[in-house]
């Protein structure tokens, strides 16, 4: 059974817009047009996929699953359009990496580097994701890899995970405002913590280190995903975090944080590249996983 993918992208465009004739104005047709053309895919599939009623058309169970993919089909063939006009004007990409700020920070600067160095022109774009958001947005193709931590639990089905390095978490605070013996868990619950809001991968690692502990999670927190407050909020008060080394390395080699031994502090994270199971690399993307490999993979 092939479905039209002409459908398709009406069926994008009715839910888009709310209703048939809101598509049918928007994709230049006639309403009668729009719901014949509904009306053939759904008897090519022998299912309904949008209820039509006062309020405008609502999608079916089966009509979420054909958005999925349909938007997975556009996202595919507008891609391949930026492709090829930026191969006419001699720059490589477009290529889009989602990913958490710390695998950012982490990867995407020394890789960048190399890349400059090796072509003459790039088409990057970098699209912030929670760790929980990033493998649908890998198949419904709006981006072409990910960069986050590996998973504790399984990864979903349909996605390949490439080692890339391994990177030390760190106890910060402010300029002085650690003891240079460090601390140990219990010790380290007393104080105030900025800890990430987002649910994710880091979270749990973090989490994870008071409760092997047997220490409570602590209480006195502020919850926040900006690096940059964060960095602030330990500058100026007396908070601690564990963050990935080189969201703090700028700021510990000027002096402005401090760090010092956390007994017991969780293992290095694992950061990795995430991607489509069976589906090839644009080349560009192909470039940066194989530069990321070479310049920061270590101790895997």
């Amino acid at each position: 059974m092939s479905i039209d993918p002409r459908h398709l992208r009406i069926l994008l465009a009715v839910v888009r817009q709310g209703s048939f004739s809101a598509a049918a104005a928007v994709l230049n047709m006639t309403q009668p047009s729009v719901s014949m053309a509904i009306a053939q895919l759904e008897d090519r599939l022998g299912k309904q996929v949008v209820i039509r009623d006062r309020k405008g058309a609502l999608l079916t169970p089966e009509g979420h699953i054909l958005i999925r993919h349909a938007s997975a089909m556009e996202n595919i063939l507008d891609h391949a359009m930026a492709e090829l006009a930026a191969k006419d004007q001699q720059i490589a990409g477009p290529m889009v990496i989602g990913g958490t700020t710390g695998a950012f920070l982490a990867l995407v600067p020394p890789v960048i580097a190399v890349l400059q160095d090796e072509l003459d022109a790039l088409d990057v774009t970098l699209v912030h994701l929670a760790d929980e958001m990033i493998g649908e947005a890998l198949r419904r193709r709006e981006i072409d890899i990910a960069l986050c931590s590996a998973r504790l639990d399984a990864l979903a089905p349909g996605l390949e995970e490439i080692p890339l390095t391994r990177e030390p978490f760190v106890l910060v605070s402010g300029a002085g405002k650690l003891p240079p013996e460090g601390l140990n868990i219990a010790q380290a619950a007393l104080r105030p913590w900025v800890f990430p809001r987002v649910s994710g991968e880091t979270k749990r690692q973090l989490e994870a280190v008071f409760i092997s502990a047997g220490v409570p999670v602590p209480a006195n927190v502020i919850r926040c995903d900006m690096l940059a407050t964060q960095k602030e909020i330990l500058r100026q008060g007396n908070a601690l975090a564990l963050l990935p080394r080189s969201a703090v390395a700028t700021e510990l080699a000027a002096g402005i944080l401090s760090s010092a031994p956390l007994m017991g502090a969780p293992p290095p994270r694992k950061l990795v590249c995430l991607k489509l199971r069976d589906s090839p690399l644009s080349p560009l993307a192909e470039r940066f996983v194989t530069a990321a490999c070479r310049t920061v993979a270590q101790d895997l």
